[in-house]
Formats: structure tokens, sequence, C-alpha cells
């Protein structure tokens, strides 16, 4: 006799639950690279959700977070180089490839999400 297991129904809404908030993530995140606030709120709910998601949407938030922080710390370097007289156009280099960075990261993570896949590297600094 063989034995069938059923994922219960909860379970499957659950998932599409929390896919559908990683993918809202990647979405604020890229309104976030016009207005930046709703980055804010991006990596809000991904430190509220990472915890209780299953693993490969885990690897999703993480991988929000780590661009909402290494973002910021971009946009505090750009500033402080643009402060200076003399390095000032490297700051707006800067703030350009931070731009960039973003938009690369949250695109490649939002294609991630929907085709199923976690992200190999969350923590890591490149795609």
């Amino acid at each position: 006799m063989t034995q069938t297991i059923f994922e219960p129904e909860s379970d499957r809404t659950a998932d599409r639950d929390e896919r559908l908030m990683a993918g809202l993530g990647y979405i604020l995140i890229l309104v976030g690279n016009i207005i930046g606030v709703t980055t804010l709120i991006a990596v809000i709910i991904a430190y509220a959700r990472k915890d209780t998601s299953p693993g490969w949407l885990h690897s999703h938030y993480v991988f929000q977070i780590r661009t909402f922080w290494v973002a910021v710390f971009g946009i505090i370097a750009s500033t402080g180089l643009i402060m200076t007289l003399i390095l000032s156009p490297f700051g707006f280099l800067g703030f350009g490839l931070v731009w960039l960075w973003v938009l690369i990261r949250s695109i490649v993570g939002l294609i991630r999400l929907v085709d199923g896949r976690g992200n190999a590297d969350p923590e890591g600094y490149w795609v």
C-alpha cells in the first residue's frame, strides 16, 4: 500500500503570500530608486518576514536587506565625497553606480523570485 502525503492547503497559501511579500519588497526597492522612502518600507517587511519564511524565500529577504544596507553605505560615502570640492565628481559617479547596482540587483532578484529560485549567495555583493 502506498502512502500519499498531501500538503495542507494553508501551507500553499502561506507560501504564495510569502512569495507575494518578497515580490512586493523588490517592487518597493525598484520604486525606492526614485522615491527613497519605499526602500525603507521594503527592508522593514524583509526583517519582519525573513525568520518565518521558507528557505528559498529567506534568501530573497536576506538579499533585499543586504542590498539596502550596502546602498545606504554607498550613499553615505558618495555624500562625503560630494562635500569635498576636489572629489565631488567621484561622489556623483558613486551615486550613479549605487543607483545602477540597486536597479540590477532588484531586477535579478525579482526574476529569480518569479522563476521560483532562491538566491545562491544572498549575502554577497554581486548579483
